[in-house]
């Protein structure tokens, strides 16, 4: 006869010796439960069971309940079960790496191309709103130029371009410009911010387009130490924060 551990599963082959022993109640070799075997009794054996012989000890008598260490059968992994455990390692390790890039890369997470649709779509059913991304190293200057001022004195005019290269919107950057003497070293700064060098118009959207290009004007005045013989004689250089 054959009997299956309720907590293990392990089966084991048992004889009338052992079922007559303490009504019938025997210890799991494998996991120590303590269970009755004439209750999980089996009328056969599963067709994928292996066998795995142990030394039997001496069968005693006054041992209750008679540890069970003959012959032991464990059923064999089913490839439907090996196909569940690697499909269970495959989604744990995909959540692990999006765990890992949603921490030290969300923007990239936020506006991926194909995953961006789908979360303002699970956004939507919940009511809750996708924080908007920032990426200061996808905005480009493509084009500046400083002048002295021709209608105000000791003032310097500028002029440039800056463009979005992202492949999604995004706010407005803040400008940051920056004087410096001819060894590099800053002399002064100066912060923008949007409302200071966009249009009215511009500002109604909050968001520059991907690809879109800006055009802007800025005066400094009170620039005398920046100017000699009527050309701007520091160097600058333009940051975007």
């Amino acid at each position: 006869m054959h009997a299956q551990c309720p907590h293990c599963q392990t089966i084991f082959r048992v004889t009338a010796a052992h079922l007559n022993i303490a009504q019938g109640h025997v210890r799991c070799s494998h996991c120590r439960t303590i269970f009755n075997a004439t209750n999980y009794l089996l009328s056969q054996l599963p067709k994928q069971a292996t066998t795995t012989s142990k030394q039997s000890d001496d069968f005693q008598e006054d041992e209750v309940p008679e540890l069970l260490e003959e012959e032991i059968y464990e059923e064999g992994r089913s490839w439907s079960s090996l196909f569940f455990w690697a499909l269970m390692v495959i989604l744990f390790g995909a959540i692990l790496a999006g765990q890992y890039i949603w921490y030290w890369q969300p923007d990239k997470v936020l506006q991926h191309k194909e995953a961006r649709p789908w979360l303002e779509k699970i956004c939507y059913n919940f009511l809750c709103d996708l924080p908007p991304t920032y990426d200061t190293a996808s905005f480009s200057m493509q084009d500046h130029i400083a002048q002295v001022h021709l209608e105000v004195d000791n003032a310097i005019q500028f002029e440039a371009t800056f463009i979005n290269t992202a492949n999604f919107p995004q706010p407005y950057p803040h400008l940051q410009l920056t004087f410096e003497d001819y060894n590099g070293k800053p002399l002064a700064q100066r912060n923008f911010k949007p409302s200071e060098y966009l249009q009215h118009s511009l500002m109604k959207g909050q968001q520059m387009r991907p690809q879109a290009s800006v055009h802007i004007k800025l005066e400094l005045s009170d620039m005398d130490d920046f100017i000699e013989d009527n050309i701007v004689v520091s160097g600058y250089h333009f940051e975007f924060f």
